[in-house]
């Protein structure tokens, strides 16, 4: 189970959307052991924005697939909006990501056999949220989308396949 830290004072939002503590990752073993993490500290406000750079292999995809709870670190800890995620089963871990964490991925990742709208609600579905189409089209139209919500992805130029995801 997730462990919810302690606040002492209001029930709301935690103050930190993330904090990793000591966060560690090795792959491999012996001599082909890389260390992606080393250590890693860091605390990320509510409502700000960060960037995260750097040269290839650095370790910018492992930090950011651990703070996701994409990938486990082997040491330190990781908490989400002021939950660990650290301590949880994978099906826990997996409930918290659907209903807490959103992500925008370098490829699309849209089905193609569902429309602009139809991929823009289903992460909704999966969580067993209630979908407001209404809502969705008003932001797919924000984005210019509006006249592609019957589309498939392949339909889409890139940037446009990009604002769906």
């Amino acid at each position: 189970m997730f462990r919810t830290a302690r606040r002492t004072h209001d029930k709301g939002p935690a103050a930190e959307a993330l904090r990793l503590v000591k966060v560690s990752r090795t792959y491999g073993h012996d001599d082909s052991a890389v260390t992606a993490l080393d250590g890693v500290t860091l605390s990320l406000e509510r409502g700000t924005f960060t960037a995260v750079m750097g040269p290839s292999g650095s370790g910018k995809s492992t930090l950011l697939q651990c703070a996701a709870g994409l990938d486990r670190p082997d040491s330190g800890i990781v908490m989400v909006d002021g939950a660990e995620l650290t301590g949880g089963s994978e099906a826990e871990l997996t409930r918290f990501r659907r209903g807490r964490i959103g992500f925008v991925f370098q490829q699309y990742n849209l089905l193609d056999t569902l429309t602009v709208a139809q991929n823009t609600v289903l992460p909704l579905k999966l969580a067993g949220r209630r979908v407001d189409r209404e809502r969705a089209r008003e932001v797919l139209t924000a984005v210019g989308l509006g006249d592609r919500l019957g589309h498939r992805p392949d339909q889409l130029s890139g940037g446009q396949r990009q604002r769906v995801a």
